[in-house]
């Protein structure tokens, strides 16, 4: 079999399974989280939230000022604490109505603790 043929046949299976592909994830929300803070913001997004700390007056914690935290959220991976066996702690930093916060969390097996929450200047 010549090369030519061997690669219409690569590319004609590649493009129908792109196709099935398609019509297969068509609406779905799916998500490539490959890099190490992808997966943690995904994971501590997946979590119940609870308050250990006083908030901030403005803030409640619902599951839209969760979201609104974790949009824009980057994981200090310096700062934190990862190689606990209970709960990790990851510091975050983010913006919430236009002000720069730094959040301390516990993610926990089911739940994430908010630890600290600080303004920064």
């Amino acid at each position: 079999m010549s090369f030519l043929y061997r690669l219409g046949y690569y590319l004609g299976g590649f493009s129908a399974g792109l196709v099935i592909l398609f019509f297969l994830f068509n609406g779905k929300r799916t998500q490539c989280n490959y890099g190490p803070e992808a997966r943690v913001l995904n994971n501590l997004s997946e979590k119940h939230w609870q308050a250990k700390t006083t908030l901030l007056p403005s803030m409640i914690l619902d599951s839209i000022t969760v979201q609104t935290l974790l949009k824009n959220a980057a994981v200090d991976f310096g700062a934190s604490d990862t190689k606990r066996d209970s709960c990790k702690r990851y510091a975050l930093s983010t913006n919430y109505n236009n002000k720069n916060i730094a959040l301390e969390v516990e993610n926990c097996a089911k739940t994430v603790y908010v630890k600290t929450i600080n303004l920064k200047p």
